[in-house]
């Protein structure tokens, strides 16, 4: 609490033990678990995240990488590594920070079934392994830390299966998938929509977070600079999801879902909704491109999405007034680059030009509604 203000962190990430899915994944697919290093992850043969990986002829370094974000992992973390990185190690920072709450994502998880064509059994027990080991994580403190199923899309009937799953048997507050083909499908796919409609009716978030380095189609990858990949992945996958969503037709067809866009910054996105505005209302009468479109792409991201921004984005103020102050949300990325350490909850507070009541809601009003907190 801060200011009056339940505090609640949106995206922060938890960091899986090595042994994961040594010891929580069904037997019938042990020998094609996940293998965790404490840099990468591998699955059926493909090592994670590329980005760390080391190329002929270029001198990247991740960890330089991370040095020039102003990302200090031992500094910020080290005793929370020494110690494994605990639930308890995480209840510790959050009272330190002045969190109430702090909504879970995975870090290698986020790699752990991101190949794109891959068994859908497989890929169901990997993200079935990681989602019972985050109950048990999010246990010592069911009230704080809050914990969202992961969920891949190579068979969606089994990703519906496992929704309802970490939503009905484990308690799990919603669900992520990837901004990515699966099995060369984007997210506007209707062989999907029987994911889309258990999420719908499990009343819980469908988030859709990035990770740049997986062997998915990634928009990054048409270049060689490390620089590009990363700095167009999550932003530019988000806008591909945003598409999907509103003017792809997920919402028109799915009108209870809730959407959140995480870890893409938000700048973008009044510019993109607007762009697909024009475009929708250009095409208005190709029925095959617009036919099943009741209402503006932008009026769906109204009525049923959600997008982080971060308090210092130069275009805060403007996707506030395009969207609304209660479709905006907060988070600190714990433990990865994109959150501030020590001092991330003050950010909220020096956000320029907000309102009492839009700070309330950007603080955590807006993800309680958006988790049914």
């Amino acid at each position: 609490m801060r200011n009056g203000h339940p505090i609640v962190d949106a995206d922060g990430h938890v960091v899986e033990p090595l042994d994961l899915w040594d010891r929580y994944i069904d037997g019938e697919f042990h020998d094609r678990r996940p293998i965790t290093e404490p840099q990468f992850i591998t699955v059926e043969g493909c090592k994670m995240s590329r980005l760390g990986l080391s190329e002929p002829d270029s001198d990247y370094d991740i960890e330089e990488f991370n040095k020039g974000a102003g990302y200090d992992w031992q500094q910020n973390f080290g005793a929370q590594a020494l110690k494994g990185f605990t639930a308890e190690t995480y209840l510790e920072m959050m009272d330190a920070e002045g969190l109430d709450r702090m909504v879970l994502y995975p870090s290698k998880g986020l790699y752990a079934a991101s190949v794109e064509h891959m068994d859908g059994r497989l890929s169901a027990a990997i993200c079935r392994a990681y989602n019972r080991w985050l109950r048990d994580f999010c246990d010592a403190a069911p009230d704080r830390l809050i914990g969202v199923a992961v969920t891949a899309l190579h068979d969606p009937l089994l990703a519906a299966e496992e929704a309802r799953y970490g939503v009905e048997e484990l308690g799990l507050r919603g669900c992520t998938v990837r901004p990515n083909p699966y099995a060369g499908r984007n997210l506007e796919d209707p062989a999907y929509d029987v994911f889309y409609a258990e999420i719908a009716r499990l009343d819980v978030p469908l988030a859709i977070h990035e990770g740049a380095g997986a062997c998915m189609p990634q928009y990054g990858e048409r270049h060689r600079s490390r620089l590009a990949r990363h700095a167009m992945c999550h932003t530019m996958e988000q806008m591909g999801a945003a598409f999907s969503m509103t003017a792809g037709g997920v919402m028109e067809r799915h009108p209870t879902l809730r959407v959140a866009l995480l870890e893409a910054g938000g700048g973008w996105l009044p510019y993109w909704l607007d762009r697909l505005d024009e475009h929708a209302h250009w095409l208005r009468h190709a029925s095959n491109e617009t036919g099943h479109l009741t209402m503006r792409p932008s009026d769906y991201f109204r009525r049923q999405g959600w997008i982080h921004v971060e308090p210092d984005d130069p275009c805060f103020r403007s996707v506030i007034d395009f969207l609304g102050a209660d479709r905006v949300v907060w988070a600190t990325d714990y433990p990865h680059p994109d959150g501030r350490f020590p001092g991330v909850v003050d950010g909220i507070f020096e956000a320029k030009g907000l309102s009492p009541r839009e700070i309330e809601l950007y603080a955590g009003g807006n993800a309680q509604v958006l988790y049914g907190l």
